[in-house]
Order: C-alpha cells, then sequence, then structure tokens
C-alpha cells in the first residue's frame, strides 16, 4: 500500500469541504486552528469568557465537551451568550459514551465529534473471536444506536467528526484488528459508511494517539485505504495528538 507517491514532491490531497459553522475545513481552505476550553462545561460563563479568549487568540473552531445529556443541554445557554456578545466561533461539541448526549449536542452546535470506539461501545476488555456474523450483528447495533445522530446532523446541516482515539478502541475492533493504526482506521470506517449510506458526507476524520508514531501511521494509513475506496471518500482531515501534556513537550508532539 503506498503512502506516498514522491516523498521528495509535496502535493496537498484534495477533498471536498465541509463547512463548520462559517468556517470551511478542506477544499480550498487553509488549515484551521481549533482548541478547546478547560472549564466545567455547566459552568456557561467561564465556557464563554474562555471560548472568546481563544477566538481572540486566532482560534478559528473552538471544541467544548459535553459528557452528559445536563452538560450537552447547556450548550444552548452557551451558544446564546456567545451569539449575544457577537462571538461568531463555530462551536464543536466533544461526546464520550452517551448518543443521548450527542443527540442533545447536535441541536445546539455546528458540529459533534464521536469517538467510534465508545460512542456504542463499553469497554469490558473481554478477549474472544468474533464469527462474520457475529461482527455483522455488532454492526446493526451500531448502526442502530448511530443513524439517528447522523440524520439530525444531515436535516440540520451540521458537520460531524468521526474521531478514532488509539486509547479506546472497541472489544470488537480490538480482537479484530489488534491495538494497531489498521485497528484506529477500521473503527472509523465502520461509522462512515453508515454515515455514506444515509447520504451524509459533512464529515471529517481523526486518528488521534499520544505517542506522535502512531498517530502518523494511521494518519497515513487512513489515507492509503480513503484512495483505495475510490475518489469520493475525499474526506477532511482533523490532525491533531491526545493528550500531548504541557509546555515543550506538547509543542514537540503537536
Amino acid at each position: 500500500m503506498t503512502y506516498c507517491s514522491d516523498p521528495l514532491q509535496y502535493h496537498r490531497r484534495a477533498t471536498h469541504e465541509v463547512k463548520v459553522g462559517n468556517v470551511g475545513i478542506g477544499g480550498d481552505n487553509p488549515i484551521r486552528v481549533q482548541s478547546m476550553i478547560t472549564c466545567d462545561t455547566m459552568d456557561a460563563e467561564a465556557s464563554i469568557k474562555q471560548t472568546i479568549e481563544l477566538a481572540e487568540a486566532g482560534c478559528e473552531i473552538v471544541r467544548i465537551t459535553a459528557p452528559t445529556v445536563k452538560d450537552a443541554r447547556n450548550l444552548e445557554h452557551i451558544l446564546k451568550g456567545l451569539r449575544e456578545r457577537g462571538c461568531e466561533v463555530p462551536i464543536v461539541a466533544d461526546i464520550h459514551f452517551k448518543p443521548e448526549a450527542a443527540i442533545e449536542a447536535a441541536k445546539w452546535v455546528d458540529k459533534v465529534r464521536i469517538n467510534p470506539g465508545n460512542y456504542a461501545d463499553s469497554k469490558k476488555f473481554v478477549i474472544r473471536e468474533y464469527t462474520d456474523e457475529q461482527y455483522a450483528a455488532e454492526l446493526n447495533r451500531i448502526r442502530e444506536r448511530f443513524s439517528p445522530l447522523v440524520e439530525l446532523c444531515k436535516t440540520r446541516g451540521i458537520a460531524m467528526r468521526i474521531g478514532t482515539n488509539h486509547g479506546s478502541l472497541s472489544d470488537r475492533i480490538l480482537n479484530r484488528y489488534g491495538d494497531t493504526p489498521l485497528g484506529m482506521v477500521e473503527s472509523a470506517l465502520e461509522f462512515a459508511r453508515i454515515a455514506r449510506d444515509l447520504d451524509y458526507h459533512d464529515f471529517v476524520f481523526s486518528m488521534k494517539a499520544s505517542n506522535p508514531k502512531v498517530m502518523i501511521a494511521a494518519y497515513r494509513l487512513l489515507v492509503a485505504r480513503l484512495n483505495e475506496l475510490g475518489p469520493d471518500w475525499n474526506y477532511p482531515l482533523h490532525l491533531g495528538v491526545t493528550e500531548a501534556g504541557e509546555g515543550e513537550d506538547a509543542r514537540i508532539k503537536s
């Protein structure tokens, strides 16, 4: 599998544009800068303050965590406060574990990030072999859990990030592909196929790991797989290192 047609000559990968609020990702757009706030999402005033500070520093998209339905519901007040103060920066809701929180967040934000490793799965660390029939049944279960979010995002015209995290691959993926960059890629592609089946294409991919070497390998493999799948799999990439740390170490990793 070819990762790079010419290691001595750079060319930008062609992708279609995905709009996050008023900001375009991919296509002919420049690389966009995104960061996240660190305060409690239930503290609307602090969330508004930190978001405005990021926007004033040049951040073009801001991510806010929404671990529960209650947090997701408070995004309505955060968005309202931001817009009332003239801050139009697009907001991304970061979802883990709870599809219900994703559905609530998608009512208010410009983009939803889901982790395919834990969106519809709880980690049990069970070692087992899946037959093809059992694996297909698992994919059908995921489709039932994921489709309502896709339909809502499609109806509202908002974006999504299918963001694999190396540290939270599902038991199903680990048992079939191992704790590998291939497992990270296949985890994301399972969800992408569901979105495509529902004619939803406003999504981007990310392959995050705390080890930059794993992250780079996963992104390279993802692009190679997308190229294999065909020209209409030209989705943009969100680049980042998870748990980068602080200070010099974080800057080096990033």
